[in-house]
């Protein structure tokens, strides 16, 4: 049940965004560092036309609850040609690390915080292809 509502809850806020030019913040230009090694390319840039960017921390009892909720919902927008990205923060790299494995190789880690998340995790941000956020 969960698991359809997030489903449910994701596809309507993606089909919901409109491209209007608005007041809105950017994601921020960092590229952060991924699982498998090396940095990513730019939070600011997605390579379709949304991004979904899920916000998680080791330490959050929700997060860790609603991982397979989060990795069933990253297959389903994949197949809707929406880029899924997952970035794990917020706690000592060790921890960031671990809780990492459970996305994969392709999620990145944030351990100091550098996107600026605020009003707590986990946090699902839409954003367009030039890093406007459209949605929070």
């Amino acid at each position: 049940m969960k698991r359809s509502l997030l489903l449910a809850v994701a596809a309507l806020s993606l089909a919901g965004c409109s491209g209007e030019p608005q007041s809105k913040p950017n994601l921020p230009g960092v590229e952060l560092a991924k699982l498998a090694g090396g940095k990513g390319p730019s939070m600011a840039s997605c390579p379709t036309a949304k991004c979904l960017t899920i916000y998680v921390a080791p330490w959050c009892g929700y997060c860790r609850a609603g991982t397979p909720s989060m990795l069933a919902l990253r297959e389903f927008l994949t197949q809707k040609k929406v880029t899924t990205r997952v970035v794990v923060g917020m706690a000592p790299l060790a921890d960031v690390r671990e809780y990492a494995r459970d996305f994969g190789p392709d999620t990145f880690l944030d351990p100091d915080n550098a996107m600026g998340v605020r009003g707590g995790v986990p946090h699902f941000l839409v954003s367009d292809a030039a890093g406007q956020v459209l949605k929070r």
